[in-house]
């Protein structure tokens, strides 16, 4: 008669399979932590994207910006809008880059427009 299986919790299976003499596990390279980490992870940052407000700029949190923190009385209600009209072909790319990368038409628009401020500000 065949042996019964028990379920195993998942941290049981993997201290099983961790501790599979026929499938060591390579000893940890390179472990940091606390400041050597945060500076190892800082100079990582910057040799990816360049300079500090690269790194902000893909830190930004996605999605639709707050309304501003200074009450402005003029603009009171909807947050202001912007419109434009664009070529076929700019819409088309648009939809495409809409489909790569997961975001919608306005993320897309408000990114637009965070670089233009960025460039010409």
């Amino acid at each position: 008669m065949a042996e019964k299986k028990t379920p195993q919790t998942n941290e049981e299976l993997a201290y099983r399979l961790a501790e599979d003499p026929a499938h060591p596990l390579p000893a940890p390279v390179d472990v940091r932590t606390g400041e050597s980490a945060a500076a190892y992870g800082r100079e990582f940052l910057l040799r990816e994207f360049g300079d500090e407000q690269a790194i902000q700029a893909a830190m930004r949190k996605p999605g639709r910006p707050r309304k501003a923190t200074v009450k402005v009385a003029a603009r009171k209600g909807a947050s202001p809008t912007v419109r434009a009209r664009v070529t076929d072909a700019d819409f088309d790319t648009l939809a495409l880059i809409e489909a790569k990368t997961g975001k919608t038409e306005s993320e897309l628009v408000r990114e637009g427009v965070a670089l233009v401020i960025a460039r010409y500000a």
